[in-house]
């Protein structure tokens, strides 16, 4: 430690601090100033304030001389070489620590990994990532165990070439860079988030201003059935959505069948012309209304005809009274259904003709 202080101390009070010492004595010298043709420049009458300041600085020049100048240039150095040698040697100390954490861990694969398959400090981030009990015997699923895998092929003494596709698929999938190491903290949440998803839980979430914000509840989107395709959601199974859905006329209670299907058509005809009318090519001609009612009753014929068909050879019994004929009781839906169509599009074609507002 002394030899490298008074290395540094000799570098630093080489022949350049010298010549600076030398410089400065020169200028300030009295000899200076008549070889510089400074001396006749200087006012031959001031005052006696002025010729007491002259002599004090000239007397001070004198006094500081030339071996005060190198005996300041050798105590700035001094000085100098001590704080490089202090930063030094934290830093040689920083050095020693790191070898004595490689020489502690004794892991073959780990040692002379060269920087074409992983930089050093990638290797470094991985490794903090990584639990120390892990680093023998890493996780077939982690970026360590890749690593392994290819240091035991590839490295010194071993084999040196390899195909340029395979360093790309090593680099561009097998290997990680510093972006893809993620915290300790992210493995464990997405460990957790899969385990819920697993047990038929889901974490619910909601978007927020940098992405989406896990609140902590879990939705159970399992079915009874474990082994049916059917997925609960809190759309599907909630209670304002199941009272929604029980009261639309297709699932409500007490109606006879002509009266659920009378309900759906109207519902349909009604809002069914107003796309036709709005953003059909005829919209800005006078006979808008009268193509859209027509488009309308079309699609309602249309709808009606193919719910006719699947009645006929589905034969379906949800509407059906006890001691009917199977599928009886959705023609009667179907066929008010038609009624109910072209009477909602006819009432919506009335109120664009009177009002005028398409």
């Amino acid at each position: 430690m002394a030899k490298a202080a008074m290395n540094k101390f000799f570098s630093a009070t080489t022949g350049l601090l010298l010549l600076a010492v030398m410089a400065c004595n020169a200028f300030f010298d009295s000899q200076a100033f008549a070889t510089f043709g400074l001396r006749h420049q200087l006012p031959t009458s001031v005052g006696a304030g002025a010729s007491v300041g002259s002599s004090e600085v000239a007397s001070g020049v004198e006094a500081f001389g030339t071996k005060g100048l190198v005996c300041f240039g050798m105590g700035f150095g001094m000085l100098l070489a001590a704080t490089r040698a202090r930063v030094s040697m934290r830093a040689e100390g920083k050095d020693i620590a790191v070898q004595d954490k490689a020489a502690v861990s004794k892991i073959a694969y780990l040692e002379n990994v060269p920087r074409t398959m992983v930089e050093k400090a990638t290797l470094e981030k991985l490794l903090a990532a990584t639990p120390r009990e892990q680093w023998e015997d890493p996780p077939e699923d982690s970026f360590l165990y890749s690593l392994k895998m290819y240091t035991e092929v590839y490295g010194p003494g071993k084999a040196t070439k390899m195909g340029w596709w395979d360093y790309f698929r090593m680099r561009a999938w097998e290997l990680p860079g510093p972006e893809d190491i993620e915290n300790p903290k992210t493995y464990e949440a997405i460990d957790r988030y899969n385990r819920a998803l697993m047990m038929g839980k889901l974490p619910m979430a909601v978007p927020g201003p940098s992405g989406w914000w896990y609140t902590g509840a879990l939705i159970d989107y399992q079915p009874k059935e474990p082994f049916s395709a059917e997925v609960r959601t809190p759309l599907t199974e909630g209670r304002f959505s199941k009272m929604f859905i029980q009261n639309t006329a297709f699932y409500r209670e007490g109606l006879k069948p002509w009266q659920r299907g009378i309900e759906i058509g109207m519902a349909h005809g009604y809002f069914i012309i107003g796309p036709f009318v709005s953003l059909g090519p005829l919209r800005d001609t006078p006979v808008a209304a009268t193509v859209g009612l027509l488009c309308g009753c079309a699609i309602i014929g249309l709808v009606s005809a193919g719910g006719l068909l699947a009645g006929t050879t589905l034969k379906p019994t949800l509407f059906d009274k006890e001691g009917d004929e199977a599928g009886s009781g959705w023609q009667e839906v179907i066929n008010w259904h038609a009624v109910g169509g072209l009477g909602g599009a006819g009432f919506a074609h009335a109120l664009l003709t009177v009002f005028g507002s398409f």
